[in-house]
């Protein structure tokens, strides 16, 4: 799932769950959840300056609607903003688990097998995604952000 859903994902348990001990996890978690779903994704492990390029690009996008979710919890201040925002960044941290990979990869231009055992059981249990599955993302985003609205 792009990041945008994740963010939404969590900031509605935030603002649905108020309790962060229960909220919090359970965001943590949803990551996965929604990573299990077949879902849109950009090739990542390409070594090429082409895939790089359209990867950095999404990236911005998907950061940048991030960014102003949480602008948007902290304008309007809903009830439980605070752990909504916490929640939506934890529903997406799992993510950035693949910055120092991806990295790698571009600047030896190799893909190598992953020893690490998160990395590998995040990428298992994404067993089905592509770029033909960009309705599942928009499909998403559409019933998690009128959600969201109507909680603003």
């Amino acid at each position: 799932m792009t990041a945008t859903n994740h963010a939404l994902t969590g900031a509605l348990i935030g603002l649905t769950i108020a309790n962060p001990l229960i909220a919090l996890p359970l965001a943590f978690v949803s990551h996965f959840m929604l990573d299990a779903t077949p879902h849109y994704d950009l090739p990542g492990d390409e070594p090429t300056r082409l895939q790089a390029h359209r990867f950095r690009y999404h990236l911005a996008v998907d950061t940048s609607l991030c960014v102003l979710l949480v602008v948007a919890l902290a304008w309007t201040q809903p009830k439980h903003w605070l752990v909504a925002a916490v929640a939506a960044f934890l529903a997406t941290s799992p993510d950035l688990f693949w910055l120092p990979k991806f990295l790698r990869i571009q600047r030896t231009g190799k893909v190598l097998p992953t020893k690490n055992w998160f990395l590998r059981f995040h990428s298992w249990i994404q067993w089905k995604t592509g770029p033909k599955l960009w309705w599942v993302e928009a499909a998403w985003y559409g019933i998690f952000g009128g959600f969201l609205i109507t909680r603003l």
